[in-house]
């Protein structure tokens, strides 16, 4: 799983679950039974096999990590295009299923110690755990049946989930005399069925600290509200190795179901009522070395906060534009990665509740990165994120139990990362599909909910988040 930067969102890596922060819910309907009846009956036949990541892509495929990623999870258009066939590209002659494993070990430091330790047997700061291991299914299953799936133990949460899943069907047709790839994908997570790092489930930054900070943004809708939450099923096409576009619906699941899941909070999570919209555009021409993307996302929902229905929904709608330009050459490679999502928030039962002062707010959430990776080796990166919205005292504001003497959501910071990747062209001898990625990053908060210093009344400045985070992202 990947980390966000939102309270909520306490899973990331080789996921993305990030955070979120926004009132939120759900019901049933005959069509999400179907949806998920379909996802189950995937889910069986796929169990018996187990799991895979990256190693087990690259025993299917033959081929290098380096021919899928920059430095991983970030993809290159090789990558993207495997994604998009549905995980069922040959290649190799590995006899071994495609199975593997996760392992991140890491070390959390924080400018000023949290108030309390952020999980059982942890500390109030300098933590060191294993903060996550993962079990993975990549690859194919039958014919142009292809699935990711990856079932995650968290040490913030103390849970055993399961984490992003993407199942996908695919064919190739001619239409208007170009080659389109027509797929169907069933997922549990609002874009991890996204090829482009631009999206919340493999955004940057792809790893971070679920035990840190204390206090974080809060994030829009499609920012991981719903992350492991939800089944999804939708139809795609890829027309002339240049145009995308995806229309997918989402319904959360029971709680009991849930719960069988392994996932946290299952009976108090936001539920959505009948089906929730998400769709995807994207344009991405390629010229030899150098490819770009622009391109817009969305999703709509209407959610009973902590499945309380008796006041009614709350109306979500995210409306995200992107772009991305990257460069992949022998040696270097450069990708730059912008995302900007607005949302309008129609907050009838949140406001009967007394849980909102205003009955529609608005908040958006722009993220700015660049990254540059040497031989596929050596990687260095940076972002910038900016969450700005509606004041709302009842949401925010310490009077409520929130964060902010200002009732504001307002945040901003920096993200740096520097990453080694010895595997990247082969592993070991013994296990040549091994991959890892080792590195620090630091997160430097300019400011948190509204304000810079003491922004909470209780003396906590923006800065006492500042967070070290040194990790061994080890896949095998």
């Amino acid at each position: 799983m990947m980390l966000g930067l939102s309270e909520s969102g306490s899973k990331k890596v080789l996921t993305s679950r990030g955070g979120a922060n926004a009132p939120l819910a759900r019901a049933t309907s005959a069509v999400s039974s179907l949806v998920m009846l379909g996802f189950i009956a995937a889910f069986a036949v796929i169990v018996p096999e187990r799991a895979s990541a990256i190693p087990s892509f690259a025993r299917q495929t033959g081929q290098p990590c380096a021919a899928c990623h920059t430095a991983f999870p970030e993809l290159t258009p090789f990558g993207r295009r495997f994604k998009l066939g549905g995980y069922v590209l040959g290649g190799g002659d590995s006899k071994i299923p495609p199975v593997a494993a996760m392992i991140l070990p890491t070390f959390t430091h924080t400018n000023a110690a949290q108030d309390t330790p952020p999980a059982p047997g942890t500390q109030t700061n300098n933590n060191i755990v294993l903060q996550q291991a993962s079990l993975f299914y990549g690859g194919q299953i039958y014919g142009n049946l292809g699935a990711f799936m990856q079932a995650t133990y968290d040490r913030a949460s103390g849970q055993f989930f399961l984490d992003n899943t993407d199942i996908r069907y695919t064919d190739t047709f001619k239409l208007f005399g170009q080659d389109t790839i027509i797929g169907v994908t069933v997922n549990n997570t609002p874009t991890v069925q996204d090829v482009w790092n631009t999206t919340t489930a493999w955004g940057y930054p792809e790893v971070g600290a679920t035990l840190a900070p204390q206090f974080a943004p809060p994030g829009t809708m499609l920012e991981g509200n719903f992350a492991g939450k939800v089944i999804g099923a939708g139809v795609y096409a890829f027309w002339n190795d240049m145009l995308y576009l995806e229309l997918s619906g989402y319904q959360t699941m029971s709680p009991k179901m849930l719960t069988t899941l392994g996932e946290p909070d299952a009976a108090t999570s936001d539920g959505i009522r009948g089906i929730a919209p998400y769709w995807r555009l994207a344009i991405e021409p390629t010229w030899g070395e150098h490819s770009f993307m622009i391109g817009t996302f969305g999703m709509a929902a209407d959610i009973y906060p902590g499945r309380q229905m008796t006041f009614g929904v709350n109306h979500l709608t995210d409306i995200g534009v992107d772009a991305q330009y990257q460069y992949n050459g022998d040696m270097n490679s450069l990708t730059i990665k912008a995302t900007n999502i607005f949302e309008q928030q129609q907050l009838g039962s949140s406001f009967l509740q007394m849980n909102s002062s205003n009955s529609t707010n608005s908040l958006r959430s722009f993220k700015l990165s660049a990254s540059w990776v040497y031989d596929h080796t050596y990687s260095a990166s940076a972002g910038f994120f900016d969450v700005a919205g509606s004041a709302d005292m009842n949401l925010y504001g310490v009077a409520n139990g929130g964060n902010s003497l200002t009732n504001s959501p307002n945040g901003q910071g920096l993200v740096f990362d520097l990453a080694f990747l010895p595997f990247s062209h082969g592993g070991p001898s013994f296990w040549p599909w091994a991959n890892a990625r080792i590195g620090v990053s630091y997160t430097h908060y300019l400011k948190l909910y509204g304000g810079v210093a003491n922004f909470d009344g209780a003396g906590h400045n923006a800065s006492d988040n500042n967070t070290t985070f040194v990790y061994a992202w080890i896949a095998f």
